[in-house]
């Protein structure tokens, strides 16, 4: 229990790490690679401000022996199908995180502050964070007293309150990709992604924040950063056990999540590989295959280094859940097929969450998007090829029949005006609309899932509404 004369950190305050890169090529964990590779090919953000992004992807072969030539990223390679090594491989003990960023809300707009932070700081910062965030008094000496007085002149702590909105038992759909699972005192939180609640938010919506939760375990799929978000993690606690897909060693694509979230002072961290499984409480949770979300739908150079991730099966004592995120299809395998065969295995399953972007482009327009690194993936006789490398609407349909479910939910494409504001789904801006292939309306994908409940005996559940008692934001 928090002391009388405690404080705590504001819901609405926004926490960023700020990473020091120093790695030849950038890191992806840091974003600075995507930057690099964007930088290196500007000259097609006049093509897409003058003809659009149809345009480009119509003309990607005229465009693309440009972007690969040696001027531009072609230097990345010392063959047509081998990336450097450092390139594929930034050297991880380049990476350090060095600041935290916080952003506080003030009556004159947005105030941000920038901690430096030495290395014991950075060390210590998810125990003092998650101890902050629960409501404590002043640190007495050293680095945590230093951040507190930072914190406090910047005005991010409030009094201690009740939670607004506490999750119940059953199945809650957090947002995006976060889901909760709660029976009686146990509580389960897959991807949590939470972002601060705004006064421009709806006055009958808000997000939920990180005071809405206590997670007995922390799931995480892939180590995007809208499924594993860092700040996030800070505010649920050190201690908290945190589960991860195993990454042997970081990649490009492929964030070594056990080492990042240890060197901040997380002590429960812990990686699952495919077909491991644990026990939290009432809950067993296994880790399968997850598929898609990588630089092509077939083969890819250097698979090996391919963004690692798990999707979960969950079993609860009145319900089993399969959360698939940004599942797909690649040369590794496919969703549809890892579902059938995950029902022979373990059984089929009463609902399933999943995402049905589809992310269907050329690869040429990977440069703006998040992922600008895949393009560096992408074999030469792929690169003006058409990529599907998430499932669609039908897809997830299929994907949940192959599993004998009960109910498909469309989950993992922001849906909420605080996604939106960070252009994270569909995003309702008439001077930009979305583009179908990568962010369809929901109306489309209730559509495509309405199309396949004859055939698939399927009762398709509508965003926002989970599993009986559950509850959403959305």
């Amino acid at each position: 229990m928090a002391h009388l004369n405690s404080v705590r950190l504001r819901e609405d305050v926004k926490l960023e790490l700020v990473y020091d890169d120093q790695t030849p090529w950038g890191c992806g964990f840091t974003g600075l690679s995507d930057a690099l590779l964007r930088r290196s090919c500007g000259a097609l953000e006049a093509v897409v401000a003058r003809e659009g992004m149809d345009a480009l992807q119509i003309q990607a072969q005229r465009w693309m022996p440009e972007v690969m030539g040696p001027r531009a990223l072609g230097s990345l390679y010392t063959s047509p199908e081998r990336l450097r090594e450092t390139c594929v491989y930034p050297p991880a003990s380049k990476v350090r995180p060095a600041a935290l960023d916080v952003f506080v809300p003030h009556e004159d707009g947005m105030r941000t502050t920038r901690l430096l932070l030495c290395t014991e700081q950075a060390a210590s910062l998810a125990p003092w964070v998650g101890a902050w965030q629960r409501g404590g008094a002043r640190p007495q000496h050293g680095g945590a007293a230093a951040l507190w007085d930072r914190l406090m002149e910047a005005g991010a702590f409030e009094a201690p309150r009740e939670p607004v909105q506490p999750l119940g038992e059953g199945i809650t759909f957090v947002g995006h990709a976060a889901v909760a699972m709660r029976e009686a005192d146990t509580e389960l939180l897959f991807d949590p992604f939470l972002l601060p609640p705004s006064k421009a938010d709806p006055a009958t919506m808000r997000p939920h924040t990180a005071c809405d939760l206590e997670p007995s375990a922390v799931f995480v799929t892939h180590s995007h950063p809208d499924h594993f978000d860092i700040p996030t993690l800070l505010r649920l606690g050190h201690d908290t056990p945190i589960y991860v897909p195993a990454v042997e060693r970081e990649s490009l694509l492929a964030t070594d999540m056990v080492l990042r979230l240890r060197e901040l002072g997380f002590t429960a961290v812990r990686s699952l590989a495919w077909f491991d499984e644990v026990t939290v409480g009432p809950y067993r949770v296994v880790a399968l295959p997850f598929y898609g979300e990588q630089p092509t739908d077939s083969h890819m150079l250097h698979p090996e280094a391919r963004n690692l991730g798990n999707t979960y099966v969950v079993e609860g004592r009145d319900h089993r859940v399969a959360l698939l995120a940004d599942a797909g299809r690649d040369a590794a395998g496919d969703t549809i097929e890892m579902a059938a065969d995950a029902r022979a295995r373990y059984g089929a399953v009463d609902y399933v969450f999943g995402g049905y972007r589809a992310w269907r482009l050329q690869p040429i327009r990977y440069l703006f998007s998040s992922v600008a690194r895949y393009l560096l993936f992408v074999p030469p006789e792929a690169r003006t090829r058409w990529q599907t490398i998430m499932n669609d609407a039908d897809d997830l349909v299929a994907t949940a029949a192959a599993w004998g479910a009960r109910s498909v939910v469309p989950y993992a494409n922001g849906g909420a005006p605080w996604f939106a504001r960070i252009r994270l789904g569909p995003h309702g801006n008439p001077d930009r609309p979305d583009d179908p292939r990568i962010d369809p309306s929901i109306a489309n994908v209730e559509r495509a899932i309405a199309a396949s409940e004859a055939d698939l005996e399927l009762f398709a559940m509508k965003t926002g509404q989970c599993a009986a008692p559950a509850r959403a934001n959305h």
